[in-house]
């Protein structure tokens, strides 16, 4: 996936594949976030980055392994989480409290059928 700046649309950007809901919800909100100026895209980005090159230097050990495919948004994940904290729009408690309550209430499922991963073109 190219590097999305917050100003493109769904429009310009090619493909968009995820392999689960979570992702792309993760991926909603740090694009919204940013558009909204509680951030700045950069800020996200080199998170991300540091994440990812921590991901691959953990994973450089393990000889003969595959990439875990859902790795980058976990990275994802884990720079978003970092940057609500470091700019006090959530802290690491409340973070960790709502996504408790997620998973001990998981949204009812709804009418739509998934048929693969989520595509956003």
């Amino acid at each position: 996936m190219k590097d999305l700046a917050p100003a493109e649309t769904v429009t310009e950007v090619e493909a968009t594949v995820f392999a689960e809901p979570w992702e792309a919800r993760a991926f909603a909100i740090a694009v919204t976030l940013s558009g909204g100026k509680r951030f700045s895209w950069d800020e996200f980005r080199e998170r991300l980055i540091a994440e990812i090159a921590q991901a691959d230097a953990a994973h450089e050990g393990r000889a003969g392994t595959d990439a875990n495919p859902g790795q980058y948004y976990e990275c994802w994940l884990a720079a978003l989480e970092q940057v609500l904290c470091a700019k006090s729009l959530l802290g690491a408690e409340e973070i960790d409290r709502r996504a408790d309550a997620i998973a001990a209430s998981p949204p009812a499922p709804t009418k739509a059928q998934s048929r693969g991963p989520i595509k956003i073109a």
